[in-house]
């Protein structure tokens, strides 16, 4: 739930009978959470994370340590120095952004150039003037404004004709309104191609030519260039061919367009689909799940409104419930379907006794080594559209589970076009 004990999330004084009860004091075998002992000294998003959780009495597993700030539940270098450093008051991710400027489709020597925009290191006059380097923070092109990082690269007019006839009209307010960091993410964010060309191309080799262009008027070093428009297209088609088969060492990954549907079980089977939401990782969650027999037909399906947790956490919580179900109906072949690669993982090849997610997935092995045939196989969302329905019709619903002995009416237009075969487009990998 946390990286500390639960009585340090208490918001009121706990009596003193209470100080020294243990997590296992809490859990009614059966049952689940004492909550009416729990309710009053927790916040609500803190008990909606608490019914996220289950306490392990079912596979006799011991208790595990397990560190809190890495994904997989052990101890590293990079997580504790993270941990360390964390700053709770918002502020802008720029590990992001700086992972987005790294994958640019762009020459290393340009990403470096919008790696030191970012820094805020390029020598303006505004820069040089603040460092007493010289008399004047104007910019010399323009003579007109000081001469600041956007000054150069974008409002200056020598820059900001090129960009109204590079950026569509309906974008041209928000393009030159935007501060330094917005205008930056916001670009090297936008993969839209322009001409065949991705815009955040178009966009670092048009950033670094104006910067060269500033650097040559400064120094007197200008070359011709009759259509500065014209040559920033073509040189970022030019570097855009080069570089997109090799992108940072590695190969590009290709992708094709396919169409995606439900495919329902073989003779005999039973098909299983499952699926979670977290809105906020971690945020509000819920699972959901369906059986279909080899025609499509609704067997039994749920929506569980689980709390507040992860998004992993939430699919193996549809999962979880999903086997629980198929296995009480004593279905002797089921078909698993699950959209999330990670999950599918997990339960494929095993998990880390460290890691937190080991408790559920543990419960889930419970029913796969029952005497029963269970193939575990990972699904594209396009094929995964009514667990996916469930899931988020589970929301609005009361906290825990509910059973549905028919598809509800919200969702019946998605159960007939599964089993019809209808198909949705997706660009899968090869």
């Amino acid at each position: 739930m946390s990286n500390g004990l639960l009585i340090d999330d208490v918001v009121t004084t706990i009596p003193e009978e209470m100080a020294d009860l243990k997590v296992r004091d809490l859990w009614v075998e059966g049952v689940g959470w004492d909550m009416s002992r729990i309710e009053p000294f927790l916040s609500t998003r803190d008990r909606l994370r608490l019914l996220s959780m289950v306490v392990d009495t079912v596979t006799g597993a011991s208790d595990r340590v397990s560190w809190g700030p890495s994904q997989d539940g052990r101890f590293n270098v990079k997580s504790a120095a993270s941990f360390l450093q964390w700053n709770h008051s918002p502020r802008p991710n720029v590990e992001s952004l700086f992972g987005k400027i790294w994958k640019c489709v762009v020459p290393e020597r340009i990403r470096v150039f919008l790696w030191l925009i970012v820094s805020q290191v390029i020598m303006t006059n505004s820069e040089r003037f603040r460092r007493h380097l010289c008399d004047s923070n104007a910019c010399q092109v323009c003579i007109c404004g000081e001469e600041t990082i956007l000054h150069v690269l974008r409002d200056c007019p020598a820059m900001s004709g090129i960009w109204n006839s590079l950026v569509a009209r309906n974008n041209r307010a928000q393009f030159f309104s935007q501060s330094l960091l917005e205008w930056i993410y916001a670009n090297v964010s936008d993969g839209k191609l322009k001409d065949d060309v991705p815009w955040l191309t178009v966009f670092g080799m048009a950033a670094w030519w104006g910067w060269k262009w500033r650097c040559g008027n400064v120094f007197g070093v200008t070359g011709k260039c009759r259509d500065r428009v014209r040559f920033v297209k073509d040189i970022a088609r030019e570097v855009y061919q080069a570089h997109a088969p090799v992108l940072g060492g590695t190969e590009a990954i290709t992708r094709v367009e396919r169409l995606i549907a439900w495919e329902p079980p073989p003779a005999d089977w039973v098909k299983l689909n499952t699926d979670g939401a977290s809105r906020g990782n971690p945020g509000l969650a819920a699972a959901g799940g369906v059986l279909r027999d080899i025609e499509g037909r609704w067997i039994q399906g749920f929506a569980l409104n689980i709390g507040v947790c992860s998004a992993p956490l939430a699919e193996l919580w549809g999962v979880y419930y999903g086997l629980c179900i198929a296995w009480e109906r004593q279905i002797p072949k089921l078909e698993l379907e699950v959209d999330s690669e990670i999950v599918v993982g997990f339960l494929k090849t095993g998990i880390s006794d460290t890691h937190p997610l080991s408790f559920l997935v543990r419960l889930c092995y419970g029913f796969l080594s029952k005497d029963w045939r269970v193939r575990v196989s990972h699904v594209y969302r396009e094929g995964n559209h009514l667990a996916d329905g469930l899931a988020n019709y589970a929301f609005p619903l009361s906290l825990g589970l509910h059973l549905y002995d028919f598809c509800p009416d919200d969702l019946s237009l998605c159960l007939s076009e599964d089993a019809r075969g209808s198909t949705y487009s997706r660009r899968v990998r090869l």
